[in-house]
Formats: structure tokens, C-alpha cells, sequence
């Protein structure tokens, strides 16, 4: 069994009824914050967050400084911009380019929010594993015929 996905949802509290309902209906375990200093808080002292989703502007900071500060701690989280659908053609670009995983765009469709927070937590996991020792192929051939 997969264990169940861990999502921040960084916006004000007037700004979060759609989106937190859709999470939970996915069973998504969701925290919640209003600003980056308080995700920043969370972030330092719970269990492996796998996915923030944040509204592109927030009181004390954007989304590019959440992207920063997740990759200064010990979550491999991918980051996903809410955006309202006036704000893609503007965002987009750079959203991309900076590394966050994706954006949504309000309003926010069940399905659409399910498929990209289970790929973008599948992400995170992937980036959580150990390296891989397996050896491949090409290595095994050479190593046989090291050894003839």
C-alpha cells in the first residue's frame, strides 16, 4: 500500500475551501498555512511533506520563495502554483523555468487536482529513495569478462 500524501496548502484562509475540499476528497493529509514564514515553521518540525501548494503571491513572499526555502531543508517537496487563469500567460514561463512542478488553475477540477498532486508527490518520493546500487547490463558483461 502507498502511504497516504502529505500536501501544504499555503494560502489565506478565505482562499483555501476549494482546493483543501478537493485534497481531502483524495484523501490527501493536508496542512495548512497562510505565509511562507509560517510554512517555513511547519516545514522545520514535521514529517516529510511530499507536495506545497501555494497561491502565487502571499503576504510575505511569492511561490519563488517557498521553491528556495524547500530546497534549503530536508523535504524533497515539488511545488505546485495556484493560479487564477488570468495569471498563466504571465506565470507560466517562469513558474517552469524556476522548478516548481506545476500549476492549477482555478477553478479547481477533483480530477485535475488528483492527477497532479499523486504525480508530483510520486516525484517527491522518487527523490526521497537511496541512489541505486543495481548494476546494469553492460556493467555485468565487463565484470564477467574481468573475471574469464
Amino acid at each position: 500500500m502507498i502511504p497516504k500524501i502529505t500536501a501544504m496548502l499555503i494560502m489565506t484562509r478565505e482562499r483555501r475551501g476549494g482546493l483543501l475540499g478537493a485534497l481531502e476528497a483524495c484523501s490527501v493529509n493536508v496542512l495548512a498555512a497562510c505565509d511562507c514564514k509560517e510554512a517555513d515553521r511547519i516545514l522545520q518540525g514535521c514529517a516529510p511533506v511530499h507536495v506545497l501548494l501555494t497561491d502565487a503571491t502571499l503576504a510575505d513572499g511569492d511561490w519563488r520563495n517557498l521553491l528556495a526555502n524547500v530546497g534549503q531543508c530536508r523535504h524533497n517537496a515539488e511545488v505546485i502554483v495556484c493560479v487564477a487563469r488570468q495569471e498563466v500567460e504571465k506565470l507560466g514561463t517562469a513558474v517552469f523555468e524556476s522548478g516548481a512542478y506545476d500549476l492549477l488553475v482555478e477553478p479547481y477540477e477533483q480530477e485535475e487536482v488528483r492527477r497532479v498532486v499523486e504525480a508530483a508527490a510520486a516525484k517527491s518520493r522518487m527523490a526521497s529513495l537511496p541512489p541505486s546500487h543495481a548494476v546494469s547490463p553492460k556493467e555485468k558483461a565487463t565484470r564477467a569478462a574481468g573475471a574469464a
